[in-house]
């Protein structure tokens, strides 16, 4: 019992370290990685933004928001929202195909391709803070797929046992097995 309050403390101090140091200095290096992304974004809108094409003016405006939207919102990335976000995208499918179809056709048809490779980058951006924000719920929950594949272990064996012995008992000679375990009618009772 004294283990399980050494392993509980170690979790709290290895929680404590992750909240409050690693996690928000990793929010804030993948903050200053997307200020950068926009810095270039807004360069090269300056340099395109006296085009006649307004697709690629309204491309760069959407990636804008796109970008400013994920600053704020760094801390939302994780596993709860990401499959919120999934169900209500599957509830809402056709909005959501048609808003991301829009979306990409903007990209695609602007002249001038620098909003399309931002977006990737802001992606992978994106993609690295879910991952860091995720990682202690997989830790946290690992025991728990343990302790599930050991019993799934455990009663595949069992099972595989009882197989073997149900097959032993129907195709051996009733006298190569035990008589009395025919005979006998407490045990055939249980």
């Amino acid at each position: 019992m004294q283990y399980l309050g050494v392993i509980a403390f170690i979790l709290c101090v290895v929680h404590y370290i992750y909240q409050a140091v690693i996690l928000p200095s990793y929010r804030q290096s993948a903050r200053d990685r997307l200020f950068v992304l926009r810095d270039n974004l807004r360069a090269q809108y300056i340099n395109v933004q006296h085009t006649e094409n307004k697709t690629t003016l309204r491309a760069f405006k959407e990636v804008d928001d796109v970008i400013n939207r994920s600053l704020n919102r760094l801390h939302l990335l994780t596993f709860s929202n990401f499959v919120r976000a999934m169900l209500d995208a599957k509830h809402n499918n056709v909005e959501y195909e048609e808003s991301l179809r829009r979306f990409h056709a903007l990209l695609d048809n602007s002249h001038d391709k620098t909003p399309g490779l931002i977006v990737k980058d802001v992606n992978n951006v994106l993609r690295d803070v879910f991952m860091v924000n995720t990682i202690m719920m997989s830790l946290y929950l690992l025991p728990f797929v343990i302790v599930v594949k050991l019993v799934g272990v455990i009663y595949d064996k069992v099972k595989r046992r009882t197989n073997e012995m149900l097959e032993f008992c129907m195709v051996a000679k009733p006298s190569a097995i035990n008589s009395s375990l025919f005979t006998d009618k407490s045990r055939i009772a249980m």
